[in-house]
């Protein structure tokens, strides 16, 4: 029997339905009518809990925190022209952070580009250098031959998103007009459509390996067997609990310290990790540790550390930096020359495995005593006072709020905040951040797509130029009532190049680096119909912070800060670190 169909529309459902067979969950959409077809299709699929939003910028960053949240790929759909740019900040931060994007961009015909055809751009391979899998369909094609192309190309991109390349994918999809769902391109004999597309279709997926990891482990272990002075350091990175006790083991096994950055989750974990240090920036700050820190070889997993002073190490000609990653990228100095694309637990277990320990020498000795130093110093001068300053607001939160709750942290000043003033924490907090690329966009609609997902109190800790920069996106957590937390930290102005070199040149700095908004915050939250409070003291944060997690509805909490003073509380602290470390040195003869 002959029926009536719309090829736009069986194009389009062989993509959903494949990507929902394949496992995915989540899809987020803009409006917009060339992609009428993946949206309808979309809607009728129940295995995808879908998410609509305005803008496609928001809408690509929500995606990025139901995919960090979920660990899973996440549909994003958007129409033809400008608004396939719109994503590629999202883009951009899942390439370099390795999160699982599938970017379904709807386009017009091939043969519209560069005529000056209405809302029609080049979108092949549009992001092409920050994507690990690109497939264009062309127009709809629903030959036997074509349509197991599609799948056999969905399955494969599904699989690199999600295992073998993790990271964004993209699907350009043309469609010519008709593009309403009782609108009919073709006739067709039923029973033929319903086998071919019955038609099941597998790919073969090949892993990429690297021949030199086995000889680079095989250099560690050499190191280990030699050297006393090692280090194990850790940058953020989606690990577990089992990864930090093989990491607890290891350090223990070979007598390491572990400098592990904040947004690598160790810091925030019930465990006891004897070996752990977080004080690290403060110790490469002093000239005279590292001259007496005769480091032979570092084992790094995730990514870079946010301290900037770690590359005084990694530089070092004499220092071996092993960089365990099963994707074998994340090479963030050129001199690093010892890649182990290996899985991470893997690692740990074999080095677990070697019939070698070592007693504890003084130079571990050494560097727990400082970090206890520069603890008690940090807590005297940075937190020993009533009210409230900017350096102490993290910590407050953190220690504020319940157990197993979420927290995102925003880029600039807060992110190495964190870094810089949290020490181990005897609580299990889970820590979110988009140090892919460093970005201030975006940050509240990934908080807000992480969010989403979660059964527990999810905090966002963001500075004021990024909570303008993507202040639109108030409307999402509205509009679909996410619980979300923002603790916002206001100095008004972008005080980050207060810290750097520019900060000498006070007229340049002034005029072009720093830029108030003077934007009434308190208003603007409250258009977006969502519940403002003005934090003027320690217990004010506290008490509000207790009461949100019961409450469970979105809200904004506002802390003004003066960045100058927090500046100086700041370098008074690193003047001080520095001091006491060069005196402990010269009194142990090290």
């Amino acid at each position: 029997m002959q029926i009536k169909i719309n090829r736009n529309y069986i194009w389009s459902n062989i993509l959903v339905d494949q990507l929902a067979e394949c496992g995915v969950k989540y899809a987020c959409i803009s409006p917009g009518s060339r992609s009428t077809p993946l949206t309808y299709s979309i809607s009728q699929n129940s295995k995808i809990k879908t998410f609509v939003h305005v803008d496609e910028r928001s809408s690509g960053f929500f995606a990025l925190g139901l995919a960090k949240k979920s660990n899973t790929p996440v549909i994003v759909i958007t129409t033809s022209g400008t608004a396939t740019a719109e994503l590629y900040p999202a883009i951009i931060e899942a390439y370099q952070n390795r999160v699982p994007l599938i970017v379904c961009t709807a386009d017009r015909p091939s043969y519209l580009r560069n005529t000056g055809a209405n809302q029609t751009i080049n979108q092949d391979n549009i992001y092409k250098n920050h994507i690990r899998f690109f497939y264009d369909t062309g127009l709809p094609d629903l030959t036997l031959k074509s349509i197991k192309k599609f799948k056999g190309s969905l399955i494969k991109a599904f699989d690199i998103a999600s295992r073998t390349d993790k990271g964004p994918v993209h699907f350009n999809l043309q469609f010519e007009k008709p593009l309403e769902p009782d609108s009919f391109t073709d006739s067709l004999e039923e029973k033929l459509l319903v086998e071919t597309l019955a038609e099941e279709y597998s790919v073969n997926i090949k892993c990429k390996t690297n021949n030199q990891t086995k000889a680079n482990i095989n250099t560690l272990i050499s190191s280990l067997r030699k050297s006393d002075f090692g280090l194990i350091t850790i940058g953020a990175g989606n690990f577990d609990r089992s990864f930090f006790r093989l990491i607890n083991e290891c350090s223990l096994k070979f007598s390491l310290p572990v400098f592990a950055d904040a947004t690598s989750g160790l810091r925030f974990n019930k465990d006891d990790f004897p070996n752990l240090i977080t004080n690290y920036d403060s110790f490469l700050r002093s000239d005279n540790f590292i001259k007496a820190f005769h480091l032979k070889y570092i084992i790094h997993f995730g990514r870079p550390l946010t301290s900037p002073r770690f590359e005084k190490l990694t530089a070092k000609k004499s220092v071996k930096v092993f960089i365990a990653n099963k994707f074998g990228d994340f090479r963030f100095n050129k001199a690093i020359n010892f890649i182990i694309d290996l899985n991470e637990s893997a690692l740990l277990e074999k080095l677990s495995a070697e019939k070698l320990t070592r007693d504890t020498g003084p130079f571990l000795y050494l560097i727990k005593d400082i970090d206890l130093m520069l603890e008690r110093l940090k807590n005297k001068i940075l937190f020993d006072t009533k009210k409230i300053n900017e350096v102490q607001i993290i910590s407050e939160v953190l220690n504020s709020i319940p157990p197993n709750s979420s927290v995102m942290v925003g880029n600039s000043v807060p992110i190495r905040d964190l870094d810089l003033l949290t020490s181990s924490f005897k609580k299990d907090i889970t820590i979110y951040q988009n140090r892919g690329a460093s970005g201030i966009d975006g940050v509240i609609s990934t908080a807000s797509g992480i969010s989403s997902l979660s059964k527990t109190p999810m905090y966002l800790i963001i500075g004021d130029q990024s909570f303008y920069y993507d202040i639109n996106s108030l409307l999402t957590i509205r509009k679909l009532k996410i619980p979300l937390l923002i603790v916002l930290i206001n100095n008004n102005c972008g005080a980050i190049f207060k810290f750097l070199p520019i900060a000498k040149h006070k007229n340049i700095l002034d005029r072009y680096f720093l830029t108030p908004t003077n934007l009434n915050f308190s208003k603007i939250v409250q258009a977006f119909g969502i519940d403002y409070r003005e934090i003027k003291t320690r217990q004010e944060l506290i008490n509000h912070l207790k009461v949100s997690a019961v409450r469970k509805q979105p809200a904004v909490f506002e802390i003004k800060t003066n960045s100058d003073s927090s500046l100086s509380l700041r370098n008074k602290y690193w003047k001080m670190a520095e001091l006491t470390i060069d005196n402990y040195l010269r009194k142990y003869e090290v």
